[in-house]
């Protein structure tokens, strides 16, 4: 029984691991990609979309499907898929099977990150479910570290920029045998209650707990997927060094998803949450505004440090502003950072072929001032309420 159950934990880390292994480089690969294929940056930039819009939409479909297919079957469909997509990354010469591999990758995905969660929900309970879905935040970040450096190290030996996407095709491949290997009695669930469907409660609180996810995933993915190519412009720098951005934000996202755990369970989410947006807005600003080198390294870790646990963060703030928080809050805090991270790199690509790059990197420290005044409004919203039912 305990061996079913940590097989069944180790599926849903790795679910996390290969998303991240995919979402988490992209900003390092843009220019090698419209070099090999000779395409517009903006055309490679707006790839990304596709492979977060699968994610979204894979996010929603798994909502309907894990029941029906089971979710044994539908774990195997969907890594055996990745694999395969993987594989078609790594020997096309065409930019249009990379699109299409892109968006089946985001799509099963986006299925398998809910099966992480599903098999997480039913297998443990209490305290240590919690403590496990931080772990795999932190998985997440784990891979936000491993393959960027496997693309480091591609490009500067002047190697195909898919080798990365091969390695976590072949974990994606793993991950199937496993699950093939693993009984999954304890998630096949015996007909779905629909307690509390209809009467989630809806309020700003809530509200601005999605909207500010859009916005902070809105945030961060364009740093992500247009830092490096900032930073080599600026400061004149090859790609390669200007891509180490991307491990060191991730290597910090690391650390501080350990680290906002503790912090979390000791002060009130209100005050974690605006602590660690105005630490965003602060750090976006310097590192868009130094004219230092040497400090982007500091400020990039700083940053990663900082938004660690937004998705958790988010959910939590969210919900706390309910009696009781039903399945549909949560999913609405869900969909939209999946929504923010999934429009990032086509509204930024948009904006940077308008206004220029440097401006839409400006945009960011701003879209983190938003959210904080959001916070504020929604916190005295929450007091006032607070003060009438007294």
């Amino acid at each position: 029984m305990m061996k079913n159950k940590i097989s069944l934990t180790l599926l849903s880390f790795l679910a996390n691991f290969v998303m991240a292994g995919f979402a988490t480089q992209f900003g390092m690969l843009i220019e090698p990609i419209s070099d090999k294929f000779s395409a517009n940056v903006n055309e490679v930039a707006s790839i990304f979309s596709l492979l977060n819009g699968g994610a979204l939409a894979g996010t929603i479909a798994a909502f309907f499907l894990i029941e029906k297919i089971g979710v044994k079957r539908i774990t195997l469909l969907s890594y055996v898929s990745i694999a395969l997509s993987a594989a078609a990354l790594h020997f096309t010469g065409s930019l249009s099977v990379v699109m299409v591999a892109m968006t089946v990758i985001g799509l099963c995905g986006g299925v398998g990150l809910c099966i992480a969660g599903t098999i997480v929900v039913s297998v443990w309970k209490d305290k240590i479910q919690s403590t496990m879905l931080v772990v795999q935040d932190a998985t997440f970040n784990v891979a936000g570290v491993v393959f960027p450096l496997i693309t480091t190290y591609a490009l500067s030996n002047a190697l195909s920029w898919s080798y990365s996407y091969l390695a976590v095709g072949i974990v994606a491949l793993a991950t199937a045998a496993i699950a093939l290997a693993t009984n999954f009695e304890l998630c096949e669930t015996k007909g779905k209650t629909e307690e509390s469907k209809d009467q989630s409660e809806w309020n700003l609180g809530i509200i601005s707990g999605g909207l500010g996810l859009f916005l902070g995933m809105l945030a961060l993915y364009t740093f992500l997927t247009w830092a490096p190519m900032f930073v080599k412009t600026k400061f004149d720098i090859p790609f390669e060094e200007a891509g180490n951005i991307i491990t060191q934000y991730w290597s910090a996202a690391l650390v501080g998803a350990l680290v906002s755990t503790v912090i979390v369970s000791r002060v009130k989410i209100q005050h974690f949450i605006m602590g660690i947006i105005s630490l965003a807005l602060v750090i976006t600003s310097l590192i868009v505004t130094t004219d230092n080198l040497s400090w982007i390294g500091y400020l990039t870790y700083g940053y990663g440090f900082a938004c660690a646990a937004l998705y958790n963060a988010f959910i939590a703030y969210g919900v706390s502003f309910v009696k009781n928080a039903s399945s549909r809050n949560v999913s609405y805090i869900l969909i939209s950072g999946s929504a923010g991270a999934m429009f990032s790199p086509a509204i930024s690509s948009l904006f940077e072929s308008i206004i220029g790059l440097q401006t839409v990197m400006y945009a960011i420290p701003v879209i983190y001032g938003l959210i904080l005044v959001m916070l504020v409004l929604s916190n005295r919203q929450k007091v006032v309420l607070t003060q009438q039912a007294a």
